[in-house]
């Protein structure tokens, strides 16, 4: 194999493993020492493709931030209410990311440098936030006019903290579904009837 090639199988292999322990074990669970110990490589070996965790935890929000913004990009061009729309978003939402985004991009920042904490920001503004209100701004239903776009999508996307908190508790697809409707209801009309 050329060396082009296997640093590629190895950069994307460190992504893909990254990945999986900064989603279960969380940022300041995950070392990068775990990291290069779950790739088989020595951490020196890992820094030549990322210098530290913060540039890998980074690189990894883009991935999955840009698939994520460009499922919600093809939601939005379908035609169906805004509830379906949100509904099949946090579908795509919750089988990329297995955590609450908004709180884990959050505490993950708090032990970041602020020029990388500041990356961390644009990748959840531009890859979650903004593709979420044109969800909203496309949509035939109105706004309360209290509510822009912006602060729609920022509830949206906090109020699924509720839904990670007993997702991994459900056992069926059906009751998976029928918890993210429960979800989006009280998002779009509240709790009052």
């Amino acid at each position: 194999m050329k060396k082009e090639k296997v640093f590629e199988v190895t950069h994307q292999s460190i992504l893909e493993t990254a990945k999986k322990l900064f989603l279960k074990n969380g940022y300041k669970n995950t070392s990068t020492r775990d990291i290069a110990k779950a790739v088989n490589m020595t951490q020196p070996a890992m820094y030549y493709h990322f210098s530290n965790k913060e540039v890998l935890f980074i690189e990894i929000n883009k991935q999955i931030g840009s698939q994520l913004k460009y499922e919600i990009e093809q939601i939005q061009k379908e035609s169906d209410t805004l509830e379906n729309q949100l509904v099949k978003c946090t579908h795509a939402l919750l089988n990329v990311y297995h955590r609450d985004i908004f709180s884990f991009i959050h505490q993950s920042a708090a032990e970041m440098e602020p020029e990388n904490k500041q990356k961390l920001f644009h990748i959840l503004n531009d890859f979650y936030l903004e593709p979420l209100q044109g969800i909203f701004e496309s949509s035939s239903s109105s706004l309360n006019s209290k509510v822009s776009s912006q602060k729609a999508s920022q509830f949206y996307l906090m109020s699924l903290s509720l839904l990670f908190s007993t997702i991994h508790q459900l056992s069926t697809e059906k009751e998976r579904s029928e918890q993210i409707a429960e979800l989006i209801d009280m998002v779009l009309h509240g709790v009052l009837s």
